[in-house]
């Protein structure tokens, strides 16, 4: 496999290889967590946990809600509730789900890694 030849970074960081700048990425990752506010903060505090526990404990929310077949993990919200608090607690909005399916859901409906956000749905 041919070598790819190091990269420059506009702002003078090292040279690097890849698709950009570790350094850039870091900091922009470090940024966008300044302005996030907690977890705690945005409902997932002990009173989540709590909720979240009982919820995966209740008769049919033990398997994740894509059908792969795993052993839910933790509780996701089918529409992101984004700071709305009402919908954060509304239990017909909550589904169980392996981590890994979450992240993809995530990544895939709302937007991660530079990908836009899809149509919203909860499609899997």
């Amino acid at each position: 496999m041919p070598w790819a030849a190091p990269k420059h970074c506009a702002r003078g960081h090292v040279a690097f290889t890849g698709p950009e700048c570790p350094i850039c990425r870091r900091n922009a990752k470090a940024a966008a967590d300044a302005r996030r506010a907690s977890a705690s903060a945005r409902g997932y505090d002990s009173r989540w946990q709590r909720e979240s526990k009982a919820f995966l404990a209740m008769p049919g929310n033990e398997w994740c809600a894509c059908g792969c077949g795993k052993r839910a993990e933790m509780v996701d919200h089918i529409k992101a509730p984004k700071g709305d608090m009402r919908l954060f607690w509304d239990r017909s909005n909550w589904q169980p789900m392996t981590r890994a399916c979450n992240t993809r859901k995530a990544i895939r409906f709302e937007g991660g890694f530079g990908r836009p956000r899809a149509g919203g749905g909860s499609e899997l």
